[in-house]
């Protein structure tokens, strides 16, 4: 297969060629699109050079390399050095094959003995492809069955899963059945632990929660709680009061109350310096330090009284919740019981307090006091762990619920058994393909071997008559020669279309002889419907597709719009091999003329009609009539083939009328049709090699815009709109 052609120089049109890097290469089927003097025929004439093993006798001068898809390079030194053969249908074939003085083209086969027994191998291989492709059609049947199947089903699943964290498709699916592929069962995870990943999957972020932190009593405390509760002090005490401590108390207050005072504030009388004295040695200062203490204990002991707002489950993601409430409900009554061993404690110290001199310390309980919020703090710091990395958890769980889900695909479809089932049916239908392809290869050899000049003739009449849909031309044998018929009578006076018509089943025979391998076969057609009508341009098409698109590589070159969108749809419905499009246009660049290959614009493969590339050309030349000088040379050319699409349309008549109609200024209307008329024609060398003044193009695509746009501004606008998308 050829790649690319690398360059090309001296060679008719193509001075100077060389392969642009942005050019895609040559795939098996390439199409390539161009008008008149474009250079496809020039291009076709370097293929054959290789075909006849020398150069072409007007260019003999000529260089040119093309890159084999080994890398092999051949060129102009080494013709025979080619991979592939090389059949070539262009004018020149025409004329080296078909006398038409005498209606003579040259004998191609003799036959002999041997045909009896290659036809018997024939009908052996037929019979056997006969049941191959019975085979093949049971295979490809149960294969698609089986596809559609389980794509369905994988699809279904996909939006199953889409819908807990989309976007999911099956291709996510599948990737996953690849990974539990070994040990799909390990994946497995039970129903509640299904809910809580789809929950938390589900979930929005919160906010993180602050440690908990609580003042509570220390050890040494209590021991200094119990020693104050057993502490008396050492005074000189007054019976009554020690044994009364409401008394004691009531006193205490008194004292307090009267002191430096002479008279009793309760009764009125007067106060003895001897009473207020014996009243001062009971309450003595170890007395009032120790009552102290104790108030000062108290207020101590109530501040270690937990008050504590515990966070609401719901700021815990549904992983921790259920844990969280059960430490917070132990928690709880674990703070509860610590408060009411508190409450003791101060009832003890007040109960010391109001009698001084009574031991408390054995009516103390042995209850731990520590509150251990470990487990509390411990839940929060993993929920606030899940706050900082919530989108790379949720990628985990999704992931470890999706596995799950794969493996559940897997046991309700019988995912990797059917998947083995629909590989041993490919490698059986590729195994039968083979085996067939061998065999129409081998049906080939043998049908080469068979061929005689009787067959040709045979062969090429049934082209013939495909392209014509009748017998009206006929090739019979006459002494190894053929003799062309027209109605049974001895041709005179073919037309261009039936030379054409006649050269082309001669090439298709040709293709068909022993020494031609198709896998090892470059052919390439270069305007197979010149001079042909329309009828003929699909019989022409249909003997195309029916008997090349079995060859290594293909190149057609073409014309004609028409037969181009055909080719181009045959090519696309061709599933198991490349295709590419080219244009080929001769442009002119600092003033000399030039072919260039490009890939082919978006427009032309895209749209049925010419009519968009050729309005997409003006417009461009109209917004860049400063640096689209490479549109000069095909600029009458452009506007002729536009004008004739938009009359034929607008006004169902001849270009010059439809002119008439459509351009009202005088002036304009001669501008215009000069133009287009004279210039699109290369009547003569210095015509063809005319550069064109940019002013006068210009002020000749500003009337034919502007004239469109007035005449039919909804057409026009459609117009635009195409090149701007195309633009864009």
């Amino acid at each position: 297969m050829i790649k690319r052609i690398n360059k090309i120089k001296n060679f008719g049109i193509f001075r100077d060629y060389e392969w642009n890097n942005d050019l895609t290469e040559f795939g098996q089927c390439n199409l390539i699109y161009g008008w008149n003097y474009s250079g496809k025929t020039t291009l076709s004439r370097i293929f054959r050079c290789f075909e006849l093993k020398e150069l072409h006798k007007d260019f003999q001068n000529a260089e040119f390399e093309l890159i084999e898809d080994n890398n092999k390079v051949i060129n102009h030194q080494n013709l025979g050095n080619s991979s592939y053969q090389f059949r070539v249908f262009n004018t020149d074939f025409i004329d080296e094959n078909i006398h038409w003085d005498n209606q003579d083209a040259e004998p191609i086969f003799f036959i002999d003995a041997e045909n009896i027994r290659l036809q018997k191998e024939i009908e052996k291989l037929n019979n056997k492809n006969k049941e191959l492709s019975q085979y093949l059609t049971d295979n490809k049947n149960e294969q698609e069955s089986l596809k559609t199947s389980l794509e369905n089903s994988l699809t279904n699943k996909a939006r199953e899963i889409n819908r807990i964290r989309p976007p999911y498709d099956k291709r996510h699916l599948r990737d996953c059945l690849n990974i539990i592929k070994e040990n799909p069962d390990n994946y497995y995870i039970p129903e509640e632990e299904v809910k809580n990943l789809i929950e938390f999957v589900k979930i929005e972020p919160l906010n993180k929660i602050s440690d908990i932190s609580i003042n509570t009593i220390k050890s040494d405390e209590i021991e200094k709680l119990k020693s104050l509760l057993d502490k008396t002090v050492l005074a000189q005490t007054i019976e009554r009061l020690k044994n009364n401590p409401d008394l004691n108390n009531w006193v205490k207050e008194g004292l307090d109350l009267h002191r430096g005072k002479t008279k009793c504030e309760f009764c009125g009388g007067i106060l003895s310096e001897n009473l207020l004295e014996e009243y001062e040695k009971h309450f003595s200062d170890d007395y009032q330090k120790l009552i102290n203490n104790l108030n000062e204990l108290v207020n101590k002991f109530k501040s270690y009284k937990i008050s504590l707002a515990l966070p609401d489950e719901n700021r815990f993601y549904p992983l921790f919740k259920e844990e969280y409430i059960k430490i917070k409900s132990s928690l709880e009554s674990d703070i509860l019981k610590y408060n009411k061993e508190i409450d003791k404690i101060i009832y003890l110290l007040n109960e010391k307090i109001k009698n001084p001199y009574k031991k408390l310390a054995n009516k103390m309980s042995d209850y731990n006091y520590i509150i251990n919020l470990d487990k509390l703090n411990d839940i929060i710091k993993k929920n606030n762990t899940i706050c900082d990395n919530l989108e790379t958890e949720k990628d985990e769980y999704f992931h470890k619920l999706e596995l799950y889900y794969a493996y559940e695909f897997n046991k309700d479809n019988n995912y990797f058994n059917t998947i083995d089932r629909i590989q041993e049916l490919k490698d059986e239908i590729d195994k039968i393909n083979n085996e067939l392809r061998d065999n129409n290869n081998q049906i080939l050899i043998y049908e080469s071997q068979l061929l005689d000049i009787n067959i040709a003739a045979e062969n090429i009449n049934d082209f013939l008559k495909s392209m014509f849909g009748k017998e009206h031309i006929k090739i019979e044998v006459s002494n190894n020669r053929f003799m062309i018929l027209r109605d049974n009578i001895k041709a005179k006076n073919l037309s261009s279309g039936e030379k054409t018509a006649i050269a082309f089943s001669y090439f298709l025979t040709k293709l068909g002889d022993k020494d031609t391998n198709p896998t090892k076969t470059i052919v390439f057609i270069d305007d197979p419907i010149s001079s042909l009508d329309e009828n003929h341009l699909y019989n022409t098409f249909a003997l195309i597709n029916n008997h090349i698109t079995n060859y290594n590589q293909i190149f057609i070159s073409t014309h004609n719009h028409d037969f181009f969108n055909l080719i181009k749809d045959c090519f696309k419905d061709l599933k198991d091999k490349q295709y590419r499009y080219y244009l080929i246009e001769r442009i002119t660049i600092n003033e000399n003329e030039h072919t260039i290959l490009s890939n082919l614009p978006k427009l032309l493969e895209k749209y049925k009609s010419e009519y968009h590339y050729l309005f997409y050309k003006i417009k461009t030349f109209y917004d860049n009539p400063s640096t689209d000088y490479d549109s000069l040379y095909q600029l009458p050319n452009i506007l002729r083939r536009f004008l004739e699409a938009f009359i034929g349309f607008k006004y169902s008549t001849g270009l010059k009328k439809g002119l008439q109609n459509l351009i009202k200024n005088e002036n304009d209307l001669i501008k215009v049709y000069k133009f287009i008329n004279e210039y699109s024609h290369q009547h003569n060398f210095n015509r063809s090699i005319k550069f064109y003044d940019s002013d006068e193009c210009h002020i000749i695509v500003d009337i034919v815009i502007n004239t469109i746009k007035y005449a039919d501004p909804v057409h026009y606008k459609t117009l635009e709109n195409i090149y701007l998308e195309n633009n864009s």
